[in-house]
């Protein structure tokens, strides 16, 4: 089953197996996890370049390996390629460390007893140089049960993680995102598994005849769940270089923040405040954030006395000039409030008691509640101050 997809496609997605395996050997090799991961994916892609037509044939010429010997290697690359995952699933099940290494001894040596089996069952194909699918034969069938086994229990393991995964109260999008992708991995493994065992007993029993099938899936089919795989490990420094590029959800909010904060802290000077450190790279931390709303919540705080009624008219106009949904009516309403509160002030206007009807408290205890509740009042509150300079222009404009 050699890899059956061009070179065009193979060796692009080889280059990208090989840079994620280099990437988290090199800086992704602290803990245990990464340990376990890290010795799949260099398993997976030390399986597919085995399979690729271009390394068999020098192989093959170079009187290293056989083709069929180079095929036979990396399916049982694949056999320690599941004993390797189930360690990394076993321990993001949070069994405690010392556990998961007495179970990943075990699986690992029952990896080396399917293997040595596989190997055996698989002889006389290797000897007449033919892949398993083509040699056929209960022996070859045998092959196929003890390389799935250990695929088989990983796909499970899959599932039941991507299960706990998504179900979890305070999981996030991201995480629920991996966990799908999970769970997309482990049906295809499972499928593809149990169709290999199925289809070569269908056809030793002569029901079916399905070589050429499973030799087109057989080439492609560890290839793709492969680079499914080293997708999902490059996510933590994928991560990483957008957040350092300041691409990371608290960069962007806290960008999305300045315009309004920048406004705020002009209207009212005494709420602005810089750090003790200045950060001045394209990421943005918490801390970033947090200066940014709290600059916010006191500019607001401090406006609070030139908080006045709106005209029902003017927020009509308002609403329908921007056509805003009622799921949205509040964040609009409030701006427009806000513009015309900063505008009293630089005007000198104010009323001693704020009226409790129009001064918008918030409903936010964590800094992303805080972080979304703002960002709503930003959306609005450039068109708010527009449409607050031309409404008090219209009464001068008609006399």
């Amino acid at each position: 089953m050699t890899t059956s997809l061009p070179d065009c496609i193979a060796w692009p997605l080889l280059a990208f197996m090989a840079t994620v395996v280099a990437v988290r050997f090199f800086f992704y090799a602290r803990n245990q996890y990464d340990t376990y991961l890290n010795h799949t994916l260099a398993l997976l892609f030390g399986a597919n370049l085995l399979r690729d037509r271009t390394i068999e044939n020098a192989l093959a010429d170079a009187g290293v390996l056989t083709i069929t010997t180079s095929q036979q290697l990396s399916l049982v690359a694949m056999i320690f390629t599941g004993g390797e995952f189930i360690g990394f699933v076993t321990l993001w099940s949070q069994l405690p460390l010392n556990q998961t290494r007495r179970r990943q001894l075990v699986v690992r040596i029952v990896a080396v007893l399917l293997a040595v089996g596989f190997w055996a069952a698989a002889h006389r194909a290797r000897v007449a140089g033919l892949p398993l699918e083509v040699s056929g034969g209960w022996d070859g069938v045998l092959a196929w049960v003890l390389l799935v086994s250990l695929l088989l229990v990983l796909a499970v393991q899959f599932l039941r993680m991507a299960y706990t995964e998504s179900v979890r109260p305070e999981a996030r999008r991201p995480e629920r995102l991996l966990a799908a992708g999970a769970a997309v991995l482990g049906v295809a493994i499972a499928v593809t598994s149990i169709s290999a065992v199925a289809l070569a007993v269908l056809e030793q029993l002569g029901w079916v005849h399905s070589i050429d099938y499973r030799l087109h899936v057989h080439g492609v089919n560890f290839f793709y769940e492969a680079v499914a795989a080293c997708i999902m490990a490059s996510v933590p420094w994928l991560r990483n270089l957008t957040a350092r590029a300041g691409l990371d959800p608290t960069s962007r909010r806290w960008r999305r923040l300045q315009p309004l904060c920048a406004d705020m802290t002009a209207a009212v000077p005494e709420s602005a405040f810089e750090l003790k450190v200045h950060n001045t790279a394209r990421r943005k931390t918490t801390l970033d954030l947090h200066q940014t709303t709290v600059q916010i919540r006191d500019a607001l705080l401090r406006l609070r006395p030139y908080f006045h009624d709106l005209q029902a008219a003017e927020i009509t106009a308002f609403l329908d000039r921007h056509s805003v949904s009622p799921r949205r009516r509040d964040a609009a309403v409030h701006a427009l409030q806000l513009a015309h509160a900063v505008s009293a002030r630089a005007a000198g206007v104010g009323v001693s008691v704020p009226q409790a009807d129009v001064v918008v408290h918030s409903r936010s205890t964590t800094l992303d509640q805080e972080a979304a509740e703002l960002l709503r009042l930003a959306h609005w509150w450039p068109r708010a101050q527009t449409f607050d300079d031309n409404w008090t222009q219209q009464p001068e404009m008609s006399t």
